[in-house]
C-alpha cells in the first residue's frame, strides 16, 4: 500500500509544499525557519533615550531599551564614569559605575591582600612566610634551617588564627609545648 503525498500551502512563505498522507492534519510549514518566523511575537517598547516606539520580539522583552545602535551608543556615553578612591593607597581613579572598583590596579589589590591577616588553618604557616615571619623559634632562638620552623597556636584552638595566638617554634620546642598539657 503506498502513501499518497498532498500539497500544502505554507502560512509564512505561501510555498506549496508535499506531505505523506499521515502528516496532512500536523503539517502546517514547510520548514522549521517559516514555523520560527510565523510564530514569532512582536512587541512595541518605548526607546529610553529618545522616546520613539519600535517592535521587536519578545523574547527580548527584558533586553531591549534602544530602538538603534545610536541611542545605545548616545545612552553608554550619557553613563559616564565615576570617580573612586582606591583602598590600599587612596589615590583617585575613574571607572564607569558597572564596574564598583575598590582598588586602582592588581598592584594594590596584592598589596592589601599581603596587610590583611585571614589565613585559614591550612595557610597559616604559608601567610607568615610571605610577611617574612617565620626566620627564628621565639623560644630557643634556632635560625639555622627556617623550613622546619612550625607555627603553633597558644591556646590550642586551631581556627583561632590571630597573630596574637601564633608563635613560630622550632620542632624541639613545639614537642615540649605540646607535652606541657600531657599528664607523664
Amino acid at each position: 500500500m503506498e502513501s499518497s503525498e498532498v500539497d500544502i500551502n505554507c502560512p509564512q512563505c505561501k510555498k506549496n509544499f508535499k506531505v505523506k498522507n499521515y502528516r496532512i492534519n500536523t503539517a502546517k510549514y514547510c520548514s522549521r525557519s517559516c514555523k520560527a518566523l510565523f510564530t514569532r511575537v512582536q512587541v512595541k517598547t518605548n526607546c529610553e533615550l529618545c522616546g520613539k516606539y519600535f517592535e521587536h520580539i519578545s523574547s527580548r522583552s527584558n533586553k531591549a531599551k534602544y530602538c538603534s545602535r545610536q541611542c545605545y551608543h548616545k545612552a553608554q556615553h550619557l553613563k559616564g564614569t565615576k570617580q573612586y578612591t582606591c583602598k590600599h593607597c587612596s589615590k583617585q581613579f575613574l571607572n564607569p559605575p558597572s564596574h564598583k572598583r575598590v582598588y586602582c590596579s592588581r598592584a594594590c589589590v596584592s598589596k592589601s591582600n599581603l596587610e590583611e591577616w585571614n589565613p585559614a588553618f591550612s595557610t597559616v604557616r604559608k601567610s607568615m612566610v610571605k610577611r617574612g615571619m617565620i626566620k627564628a623559634c621565639i623560644k630557643c632562638g634556632y635560625d639555622k634551617e627556617p623550613k622546619i620552623l612550625g607555627v603553633h597556636h597558644i591556646d590550642e584552638n586551631r581556627k583561632n588564627n590571630e597573630l596574637s595566638n601564633l608563635m613560630v617554634l622550632c620542632p624541639n620546642c613545639h614537642s615540649l609545648e605540646h607535652l606541657k598539657h600531657i599528664a607523664h
